[in-house]
């Protein structure tokens, strides 16, 4: 009996002990395929992605632009990276010539968005843009809206005038050049909003600066803005102030009345806001009466460019361009 319970106890251990290993090699489990790295090919550098970077007085920065921030750009140009302020920078534009860095181009004129710079930075950058404006009756400033030679200015500049001569003042390796361009042609005049628009036909060989027009309409009291003309012929003057009123009635037209000393010789030149923007046009100052002076706003410029045929001056009427002598005194009687 005890036999028989001792062989039924080893059997019993026996199937409860785990089975030994397995020394057979486990069924393979497929891999995943390894993806291998495909070639990088080195991305072509297209011709729109290379910018023409102006930094004014003639200085150009050509490459490619790999990032801009609200300080600075930053430029490829083949051999090193170079770190441009933002400030600097008077224009971007491909090297097809198309306009980039938030610049838009209208038929003639173009609006930007430019940095604030101080009154010697602006006046550095935008001074050759503005011109000089000679006429038989008198002289008086201007200021390039477009390359292809159109030139705001004061209707009393040009008044019975067909053609006059533009005065532009190009900086070079030994400081501004200036150059006359003859016989411009008055191409349109509003004599209500005391506005005249010049066609200058330029020298091949003479590359224009333009100006960039901006929302007067977001100027305010107490706003810094500054003048460059010719006030009695000197030329390149630059003035400073404020807008002392924003909508002042002067002579049937909405002006901005400015701090900005404005004397005979600024008509018909740029009033610029911080930012370099042309914000109005200096027409008219009480002389002997300090800070007491208008511009008109350039929402009113706007309008005229945009309908420039509309007030399109037709050049073969006998009555323009003709100045006629004031008729003599009468004769006093004797006594």
């Amino acid at each position: 009996m005890v036999p028989q319970m001792l062989v039924a106890t080893l059997a019993t251990l026996f199937c409860w002990q785990d089975p030994a290993p397995s020394t057979a090699p486990a069924p393979a489990v497929p891999a995943a395929p390894v993806a291998t790295p495909a070639k990088q090919e080195p991305t072509p550098v297209r011709a729109d992605a290379v910018e023409v970077l102006d930094l004014g007085n003639g200085n150009r920065i050509q490459g490619r632009v790999l990032r801009t921030t609200e300080t600075h750009v930053f430029v490829d140009v083949g051999y090193d990276v170079l770190k441009v302020p933002t400030a600097a920078v008077l224009r971007r534009e491909t090297v097809d010539g198309q306009r980039t860095g938030g610049i838009v181009r209208e038929k003639l004129w173009a609006r930007a968005e430019l940095p604030e710079r101080s009154v010697t930075e602006g006046a550095k950058v935008m001074g050759e843009a503005v011109v000089k404006i000679e006429a038989a009756g008198g002289q008086g400033s201007g200021f390039v809206t477009n390359e292809e030679g159109w030139v705001v200015t004061n209707f009393h500049v040009v008044a019975r005038e067909v053609e006059v001569d533009v005065v532009v003042y190009s900086l070079g390796k030994n400081g501004f050049e200036p150059r006359t361009v003859r016989k411009c042609k008055v191409a349109a005049i509003n004599p209500h909003m005391d506005l005249a628009l010049v066609k200058m036909e330029a020298p091949s060989d003479l590359k224009l600066k333009t100006v960039f027009l901006g929302d007067s309409e977001t100027m305010q009291v107490g706003d810094t803005v500054y003048a460059i003309g010719a006030p009695i012929g000197l030329d390149r003057t630059v003035s400073t102030g404020i807008i002392s009123v924003t909508n002042r009635t002067f002579e049937g037209r909405c002006h901005f009345q400015i701090t900005t000393p404005i004397n005979p010789g600024n008509s018909g030149g740029p009033l610029f806001n911080l930012r370099g923007e042309v914000v109005g046009v200096n027409s008219s100052g009480y002389t002997g009466l300090q800070g007491l002076n208008f511009a008109i706003p350039t929402k009113y410029v706007i309008d005229f460019l945009n309908n420039r045929d509309a007030f399109a001056l037709d050049n073969t009427r006998r009555e323009n361009g003709v100045h006629y002598l004031p008729a003599p005194q009468k004769p006093k009687p004797a006594k």
